[in-house]
């Protein structure tokens, strides 16, 4: 293939000095050469932006620091610069599990145009250590809750042109809006059967003080895109089920 991208990797940093070095080294890395790497910081006030200045010239890196409106709006700046013909997020606290991640995606890619191509990934949970999350494989779960690992998608740029980007107004949750409205486009579905990211723990959508948030978010999500009336019902109800207990929970281990 020519030297043209096959696969961007976007990243939004902000003040990510302690993790973003590694993240890079993984992109770096990788033995798969058609790639470009897009990094959209938020104005660090760290050491990121030397630490982006020092990698610029060592791979095919291209990166921005200026203020913006929060994670949605940095991802769709990074997507409206990619050039690649599938599209994954790699954030600041991720890496890649190893260098031949990219080189082993790309056949099945290349075969055949697939919507989202999703992997497990390995969260780097604080406290329980290395878990493995899969995709759920059941699609109409995704009517209660997010069923694709954001880092683990490879999403053709064909789905972004449908959609139209991340919604700014959700601080957590863009991720699981965007999934939620390309599968209502009919966005084609594959599933790969091993990791490729190691995930940090350090996001906000790990934060467990950010639960409420995101539960309010989730909620959101589920009555700005479903149509059917009945799904609408059944989401009603697993919300007057799902949340009191996720907040029980949250208020127990407070109390310990």
């Amino acid at each position: 293939m020519s030297n043209k991208s096959f696969f961007s990797i976007i990243t939004a940093s902000l003040n990510s000095g302690s993790t973003i070095k590694q993240t890079l080294e993984s992109i770096k890395n990788q033995t798969f050469p058609h790639f470009e790497h897009i990094v959209i910081d938020g104005g660090s006030e760290d050491s990121t932006v030397d630490i982006l200045k020092a990698a610029e010239a060592t791979y095919n890196l291209t990166w921005i620091s200026e203020q913006d409106e929060g994670i949605a709006d940095a991802l769709n700046k990074g997507v409206r610069k990619s050039k690649g013909q599938y599209v994954i997020v790699i954030q600041a606290d991720d890496r890649f599990i190893n260098p031949s991640i990219l080189e082993s995606v790309y056949p099945l890619l290349n075969k055949r145009k697939v919507g989202i191509l999703c992997f497990p990934v390995i969260l780097d949970h604080p406290k329980k250590g290395q878990v493995l999350r899969k995709p759920i494989r059941w699609l109409w779960w995704n009517h209660f809750k997010f069923i694709f690992p954001h880092q683990g998608c490879f999403v053709n740029q064909e789905v972004f042109r449908q959609v139209g980007g991340f919604r700014k107004e959700f601080k957590i949750n863009m991720d699981y809006d965007f999934f939620y409205q390309a599968l209502g486009k009919k966005a084609s579905v594959k599933f790969g059967k091993f990791p490729i990211v190691l995930m940090g723990g350090s996001g906000v959508g790990s934060d467990p003080t950010h639960m409420v948030t995101r539960l309010k978010e989730e909620r959101l999500v589920q009555c700005m895109n479903e149509k059917n009336s009945l799904w609408k019902l059944a989401q009603l109800f697993f919300s007057l089920l799902y949340m009191p207990y996720k907040l029980k929970r949250i208020s127990t281990r407070n109390g310990k």
